[in-house]
Parts: structure tokens; sequence; C-alpha cells
């Protein structure tokens, strides 16, 4: 039996890397869909808007938009449109800080308190119904293996130049 040249084990390397990131993809094809779908038909908030009062709801404080676009991982733009969104339902409130009067802080409302309530239960049980098929275990050792991805050194993904 031959050994594999590092050129092949490299090659093979990558493929694996490829794999891997269309199986992400993969997953996040099947339950983002279903998600957003019962999410809007049961509760009339998207995924997108769900994310948000995930977030104030973890800190009944408030978050500045600043922490609340770092939390979500998005920009201060995509976050100003929804919290301006979730203000119309009337699900957030928003107060300029007084700690810095030129941020603004976000906070559920009571009905936002409510239907978060109701929308993570929706979240919950699709979740549920997705993953059903997974023992325990390999639900331990995937979220162990993802989050092993994101906690790089300096927790950034390295430049070309490195």
């Amino acid at each position: 039996m031959a050994e594999d040249t590092p050129a092949q084990t490299h090659t093979d390397r990558r493929k694996n890397e490829t794999r891997l990131w269309l199986g992400i993809l993969d997953v996040h094809s099947f339950i983002y869909p279903e998600l957003n779908k019962r999410l809007k038909e049961l509760t009339a908030i998207s995924v997108s808007k769900f994310d948000v009062l995930a977030q104030l709801n973890r800190y009944p404080e408030g978050l500045s938009m600043g922490d609340l676009s770092a939390r979500l991982k998005v920009s201060n733009g995509n976050v100003s449109g929804l919290v301006n969104r979730l203000r119309k339902d009337g699900l957030v409130d928003k107060t300029m800080s007084t700690d810095d009067r030129r941020s603004f802080v976000a906070v559920l409302t009571p009905a936002g308190q409510q239907r978060f309530a109701e929308a993570a239960r929706v979240h919950t049980e699709v979740l549920g119904k997705c993953l059903s098929h997974l023992d325990t275990q390999t639900l331990e050792d995937t979220t162990a293996m993802l989050k092993s991805i994101v906690n790089m050194p300096d927790n950034k993904v390295p430049s070309q130049d490195e």
C-alpha cells in the first residue's frame, strides 16, 4: 500500500474543508427557511427580528445600538432598521443613552417580552423537529466541533499574509 504524498494529503484536506463548509451551508438551508416560515406564521416575526428580541431579552436593562450590532454580528444600519421596525410593532423601545447622548439604547417592551416568549417556544419546537434524529452525544459533539472552528487565537481568521 502506497503512502500519501504531502501534496495528496494537502489536496484531501482542502476537499474536506470544502465539504465541511458545504455541510454547514446545507444545515443552514435545511433549518433556516422552516424556522423563518414558522416564526412568521405563528408570531408574525422573522428570524432576524427574533434574534434582536432574544438579545434584548438577555439584557433587560437594554443594549446600546452598537452593542446590539456587535452581538448580532451585523452592521449598525441593519440593527437600526430592525429596531425601528420592532418599535413600530410596539415590541421594542429606544431611548437616548444616559451615558452617551450620541447613543441610543434598545429595550423590550412588555409586549416585546410576551412576543419573544411565544416566539422562543416556536423556535425551540422547530429546532427540536429539525434535529430530532440526532442523539444527545451527537448534538454535544457537533456543537463542540463548530465552536472549535471560531475559537481561533485572537478570534480572527488569519489573513493571506499569515
